[in-house]
């Protein structure tokens, strides 16, 4: 494949059957996005707590937005949440439908996160460089469009009280549990791909910018 074809965006229709459906969702509904290596599935976590349930990375294993709809349909909690890197690639179509959810937008130094994407996959920076491209032309569009939104830098991650605000910015009505904040700030996750930890061979790592085409929402 041509590796300008991982670049392509390509939207799911959006049907009044669609609209109709989420105008009855009863949920306060939330999205995490940012660029890989963002600590993205830390934060996925730490919003998955009492009436909370954060999806970590969903998105790319749902065919369409009737899917993701599914997804929010079968929580019971009163907040429920997506983060996925993946999502930015969508935000225009995301906002148009979901235009009342909660943003949040997580930032990181790009040579930081292209470095550890890099280590992380074994991919070329090459390869690397030209997924993080398509990544901060989305986040431009998102910060144009989404004029309601919170963000934080990867560099305030560890401090309590960032963390806090952007807590209750998303889960206003459940009280900020500090005891959490302390197991969780312990600990390290790591994206897995096939049950296996990376780093993956630069081959399979081409595959998975490859796979996007077939498992984001679109």
């Amino acid at each position: 494949m041509d590796v300008s074809e991982l670049c392509q965006h390509n939207y799911p229709p959006i049907t009044s059957e669609l609209k109709e459906r989420i105008s009855k969702i009863d949920k306060k509904i939330f999205f995490i996005l940012s660029t890989a290596r963002c600590r993205s599935s830390w934060f996925a976590n730490l919003f998955t707590y009492k009436d909370s349930f954060c999806y970590n990375e969903e998105t790319r294993y749902l065919n369409n937005w009737d899917e993701l709809v599914d997804r929010i349909e079968e929580r019971s909690e009163e907040y429920v949440g997506f983060e996925d890197p993946e999502l930015l690639h969508y935000i225009s179509a995301l906002y148009k439908l979901f235009p009342n959810a909660t943003y949040v937008l997580l930032e990181r130094d790009r040579e930081d996160s292209e470095v550890s994407l890099c280590n992380q996959s074994n991919a070329p920076r090459e390869l690397v460089s030209m997924k993080f491209d398509r990544w901060y032309s989305d986040i431009e569009v998102f910060k144009s469009i989404v004029l309601d939104y919170q963000r934080i830098d990867f560099d305030e991650m560890d401090d309590r009280d960032e963390v806090e605000r952007i807590w209750k910015y998303i889960l206003p009505n459940i009280e900020f549990d500090i005891g959490r904040w302390n197991l969780l700030t312990a600990l390290q996750i790591t994206v897995t791909m096939g049950g296996k930890p990376f780093p993956i061979p630069m081959s399979s790592m081409a595959v998975y910018f490859e796979l996007e085409k077939l498992t984001d929402i679109r």
